[in-house]
């Protein structure tokens, strides 16, 4: 049922205004639109403009940064970790880091909390800032010494060529006329260009570094040479070997890395702040609405207007609330005009809340507009079932879904998702049983299907497939005309909506007259010969009137005469479309023969490795499980969405979307 909404209009005093706001809030049943009043003493609020609002979002950058930064640095920290053990078992090092990390999950998703530990944390918020402050400040800090490791790693590299030459580099400098160069190359051809130049010269091997001794009149061709050849000169005059560099710079760049594992260490402590943290960002982001509320008011300096959206039957509650707190204020309750676009509340039954969800996906109902779940929910219910096809399947589905579903562990979406799959296993339990289908065991010649198994009679699985279809597009088609004559076009309803449904009813009576005994399992009845008669006659003349309406009216909102004659043709070519709808409720045969089918099949397969077999039977039926209610889950929603919803269904609807709901990381219970 959609709530019948009323739009609050309140006058009241600006010293007021926020206990007014905190009331609306906590009870979160207040949604706040422009106010409309009109006069010249009133002004409206800054709203998101005001330096409040850009204040409130520099604070939630400040934590958002402060959470990815913890969570970052505890992954640089299990990081750190295995490479130090793995380095101290090798030998490479003697120091061996001891820290205990947390296997705490970080993130995930909203916390419950009360309104209790809500108002702490929006008490300590000074605080909790100046934890983000420091963890930035060890941010720059930590960059800082990973820039600078990066430099000495770098010159590392560039010695790095030089490692097997055993003489410092202060003794590559002329003696007299006699110069010592020294070089790096890869390439062997270098031997055979130095040959041929005036020079004395030695390889270093592996790293394949010459050592030229020549005169000072022949250094300019012996560089050009080298350089033409691949090789780069050392420019280095360290009084060192190019080792020992190397062995300084590794020891200089370790004990960076020690700082910057204590660094890490340093920004660990602050992760018992981190669950505060994401709970303050939540504080902040209602502040944030708050703020965009207040952009929403007229003003004066003295008295403010605020209007809005909420329920009609919590109005005289809130009512009394407001007035006990501001008996000053003014308030008025207004119903909703034609020309007005209230938001959409849906108030379901405990059982109906998780088919909402499917209902939202596709678009939520408009405010006038029937409500589609109740009837929605009981074809979603079966379809769901009838797909999965499986008792023993159903029962698991139906534990592990509604025991999870109504716990307080998940989110509310999560909960409503493992509620719909529960009340599937209930119908799978139910489908299952008819069907006589237990994990998809084949029990030979005993019969333990109430009604029939599909695996040995298929064609009765498609007949029921077929008749499912009809009914729920039936159904639809009722729908379009109960929201036609709602809306004030019941000859829209009768020519329009009316024809198919008479088609459809003269399908039924077809049907009914072709069943012969044996058709339908379990019913072996028998239709008389004068009953098939009737039953023939009552189908033509249905159908007849079906296509005559459809004919003679099918064109009357064409403003010309060719349009009125020939538009009621359309119609009937449209009824192809139709037939393409009713064909698509065949995925209900397909996906339950394959479920039952593929469970058969693991049976054998399994059966075929002994005790072994065992095992492997229960990961094998667990995925057969998984990809069922997959299955069932995507296909029925289609099902719903285009073959049933487009019968009768607009959407296009705003959700209720009341103050202090807008949360991110916590739910209140």
């Amino acid at each position: 049922m959609i709530a019948k909404m009323t739009r609050l209009r309140l006058i009241g005093l600006r010293s007021d205004q926020n206990k007014i706001l905190d009331v609306l809030t906590e009870h979160g049943l207040f949604e706040p639109r422009v106010a409309q009043a009109s006069c010249d003493l009133l002004v409206s609020g800054e709203g998101e403009k005001s330096d409040a609002y850009r204040n409130i979002r520099l604070k939630q950058s400040r934590i958002s940064f402060a959470l990815d930064f913890i969570k970052q640095r505890r992954d640089a920290m299990a990081a750190m970790l295995k490479a130090n053990a793995k380095a101290y078992k090798a030998g490479k090092t003697d120091n061996l880091y001891d820290y205990g990390l947390s296997k705490k999950k970080l993130g995930g998703g909203r916390m419950l909390i009360t309104r209790a530990e809500f108002s702490d944390v929006q008490a300590r918020e000074y605080d909790l800032l100046a934890v983000c402050d420091a963890l930035q400040k060890l941010s720059f800090e930590i960059v800082e010494n990973k820039t600078l490791s990066a430099e000495l790693k770098q010159r590392a590299a560039e010695y790095a060529p030089y490692a097997d030459f055993p003489m410092p580099f202060s003794a590559l400098k002329s003696t007299g006329r006699v110069r010592m160069a020294l070089y790096s190359c890869g390439a062997t051809g270098v031997d055979a260009t130095l040959s041929e130049l005036p020079c004395a010269f030695q390889r270093f091997e592996p790293s394949g570094v010459y050592a030229v001794l020549c005169t000072e009149n022949n250094v300019a061709d012996i560089d050009k040479a080298v350089s033409a050849a691949g090789g780069v000169k050392a420019e280095f005059t360290d009084d060192c070997t190019a080792r020992s560099k190397i062995e300084s710079i590794d020891a200089e760049r370790a004990d960076i890395e020690r700082h910057i594992y204590e660094l890490t260490e340093r920004a660990l402590e602050y992760e018992k702040y981190y669950a505060d943290l994401r709970i303050l960002y939540d504080v902040l982001e209602l502040d944030a609405e708050r703020v965009e509320t207040d952009g929403r008011l007229k003003k004066s300096q003295s008295a403010f207007v605020l209007e809005g959206w909420l329920p009609e039957d919590d109005a005289e509650q809130i009512e009394a609330e407001l007035k006990s707190i501001s008996p000053q204020a003014f308030l008025q309750f207004i119903e909703a005009e034609e020309s007005d676009a209230p938001p959409t509340l849906v108030v379901s039954k405990k059982v109906l809340e998780p088919y909402e969800d499917v209902t939202n996906m596709y678009s939520a109902p408009k405010y006038r507009e029937i409500d589609p779940n109740p009837v929605m929910s009981i074809f979603f219910f079966l379809f769901f079932g009838l797909m999965v096809g499986d008792a023993a399947y159903g029962v698991i589905l139906a534990a592990l879904g509604l025991g999870f579903g109504f716990s307080k562990k998940f989110d509310v979406s999560m909960r409503r998702l493992l509620q719909l799959v529960g009340w599937g296993g209930v119908s799978a339990v139910f489908w299952g049983i008819l069907f006589g289908s237990y994990f998809g065991i084949d029990f030979g010649e005993t019969q333990v299907a109430i009604w029939f198994n599909p695996m040995q009679d298929p064609m009765a699985m498609l007949y029921l497939s077929i008749a499912l279809g009809v009914l729920q597009l039936t159904v639809g088609y009722v729908m379009q005309f109960i929201k036609l004559c709602k809306a004030g076009k019941p000859l829209s309803a009768v020519f329009d909506a009316g024809p198919i449904i008479l088609l459809f009813a003269a399908l039924a009576c077809v049907a009914i007259g072709m069943i012969t005994p044996g058709m339908i399992p379990k019913f072996d009845f028998v239709i008389t010969e004068s009953g098939k008669r009737g039953l023939t006659i009552t189908a033509i003349t249905l159908a007849a009137l079906g296509v005559a309406i459809m004919i003679i009216f099918g064109g009357r909102k064409n403003k010309n005469v060719f349009g009125k004659v020939f538009g009621g043709f359309k119609g009937l070519y449209g009824l192809i479309n139709l037939l393409s709808d009713l064909l698509s409720y065949c995925r209900l045969f397909g996906l339950a023969l394959s479920s039952c089918a593929i469970a058969l099949a693991f049976n054998t397969l399994g059966l075929t490795f002994g005790a072994a077999g065992y095992v492997l039977l229960v990961v094998l039926h667990i995925f057969n499980m998984a990809l069922a209610v997959l299955s069932a889950y995507v296909h029925n929603v289609r099902l719903q969405v285009l073959e049933f919803y487009g019968k009768f269904y607009d959407g296009e609807g705003r959700l209720f979307a009341p103050l202090g709901q807008r949360t991110k990381n916590v739910r209140f219970g």
